[in-house]
């Protein structure tokens, strides 16, 4: 009788360390599911940059919203997804060394920034390019 009680406590504490390290496995696939998603949507935010003409780029009528919001639900029928707020800033002429103010006027600098909270924990990621007034093409004119 002592051994199946032994038996039957150890067996009881391996499923719940188990239960445990399931748990936290699966926490983490999707807390890394939203971060993949989440440079996802950034990196689609900065390449649709390459599609706007310039004055689109420099003038305040800008044709993509400073502010979005975008959803991910990962699997199949779950509905308490995660939302992602999002910032797109285009920042002045860069004039600051090592660019001279002969380029000041040809580039801006785009970063978008997501703040999304994941298992209780805010998180926030972000990511910057350059635009050019003519692209790569004109770089070595």
């Amino acid at each position: 009788m002592v051994e199946v009680l032994m038996a039957s406590g150890i067996a009881g504490i391996v499923m719940v360390a188990l239960f445990g390290a399931f748990s936290n496995g699966f926490s983490t696939i999707r807390v890394n599911q939203e971060s993949v998603r989440a440079d996802q949507i950034l990196v689609e935010k900065l390449e649709t940059f390459r599609l706007y003409p310039w004055s689109s780029i420099t003038n305040s009528g800008f044709i993509t919203p400073t502010n979005f919001t975008t959803t991910f639900c990962a699997g199949n029928g779950i509905t308490n997804g995660v939302t992602y707020n999002g910032t797109i800033q285009i920042s002045p002429p860069i004039t600051s060394p090592p660019l001279n103010n002969l380029y000041s006027n040809s580039l801006r600098q785009v970063t978008v920034t997501l703040n999304w909270t994941s298992a209780g924990v805010p998180r926030t990621r972000s990511m910057s390019t350059l635009v050019t007034r003519n692209g790569i093409q004109s770089l070595g004119q």
